[in-house]
């Protein structure tokens, strides 16, 4: 018998999400989350059929591409169905968990994504392109008339972007609800 062991991965991943958490394999996303009134509220949707037989979403570049947008796509639902139960309309509340079974699970109608829910995304994806990507480029050239060598411009570039990274994470860290979202932070590691 061999000393080395075949480590055979899960395929599971997730993320925190308000007051609970996304769990993501091949086949299904779950999410998992607490409800104003203290019920777990659980909707679970099957995803990917089809996908492992298509040769073209096997090729690395296209792989990693799609895989993006999917993860972001996925992850930007979940995250809007947990804050769902977390609007200031009292009536919204009472209807997503007006129903539980025996356990103290929140039986909830599926979320069905928005075309607002679209829109945020990619108004997000392209803020984030121009505050993390262009903005310290572009900061980082005002000094390319003072600073002769690339090497140095470059740095200087990535300072910026470590800096403005922080700040963004110390200004989201003050708002109420990424709170809640980094308590459960660590709950999607445990498979």
């Amino acid at each position: 018998m061999s000393d080395k062991t075949k480590v055979v991965s899960s395929r599971i991943g997730g993320q925190a999400v308000l007051e609970g958490v996304m769990m993501r394999n091949m086949s299904a996303v779950g999410t998992a989350v607490r409800t104003p009134e203290g019920k777990i509220a659980v909707n679970v949707e099957h995803i990917g059929a089809g996908r492992e037989d298509n040769k073209l979403l096997k090729l690395p570049i296209i792989r990693g591409v799609v895989s993006f947008f999917d993860s972001l796509y996925i992850g930007t639902k979940a995250l809007t169905y947990s804050a769902s139960f977390y609007d200031d309309e009292e009536d919204d509340k009472k209807k997503k968990a007006s129903k539980t079974n025996g356990e103290g699970i929140a039986e909830t109608e599926k979320y069905e994504t928005s075309a607002g829910d679209i829109i945020t995304v990619i108004i997000s994806v392209v803020l984030a392109l121009v505050v993390f990507g262009m903005l310290p480029f572009y900061l980082s050239n005002l000094l390319s008339s003072k600073i002769p060598s690339k090497t140095i411009i470059l740095l200087i570039e990535g300072f910026i972007r470590i800096g403005i990274f922080i700040a963004y994470i110390l200004l989201i860290s003050q708002m109420k609800d990424i709170k809640r979202t980094f308590m459960y932070h660590g709950a999607e590691h445990k498979c």
